[in-house]
């Protein structure tokens, strides 16, 4: 079945965390999203202002999505890739390299000149962004910091 590309919206969106929790579940990631943080999750890409999500369907099925956020930097108007997710049936028949390059066409015309994400350093995703034309950064790292839990409102 052909695959079609288009814009995706807040509604579409959050109606379809399925998609984080199953694509996120295999290897190599084995994390364990809610479709609640998930359906969370797409709320805040899709009410950020500018972002730019775009939806991979297999006739009317939507089946991977990915999300862009506008991030400007000393080197200009970018693009930080958010979001991407396939459905685990659908992975590696193409489909997130179309949306790769199906966002980077859109953030070309919007005036973007370049586009990062945050990913593993190695093995299968690593390649697969090298093959679709990334470099990982000599001089950038990902820094985190888990923070205690406290009770809301306090």
């Amino acid at each position: 079945m052909p695959v079609s590309v288009r814009r995706i919206g807040h509604t579409e969106a959050v109606r379809n965390g399925g998609i984080i929790v199953a694509a996120y579940a295999e290897p190599p990631w084995e994390e364990r999203w809610t479709t609640e943080d998930a359906t969370a999750r797409l709320h805040e890409l899709t009410t950020t202002p500018g972002n730019l999500g775009l939806a991979a369907f297999a006739g009317e099925r939507l089946i991977g999505f990915v999300f862009g956020l506008p991030h400007t930097a000393a080197i200009g108007p970018g693009l930080h890739i958010a979001e991407i997710a396939i459905l685990p049936s659908y992975q590696r028949q193409g489909i997130g390299s179309t949306l790769l390059s199906a966002l980077e066409r859109e953030a070309s015309k919007l005036g973007y000149r370049h586009i990062w994400l945050v990913s593993r350093l190695s093995g299968g995703v690593a390649q697969y962004y090298g093959a679709n034309g990334y470099q990982q950064s000599t001089t950038l790292g990902v820094y985190t910091k888990r923070l205690a839990a406290t009770a809301q409102g306090t």
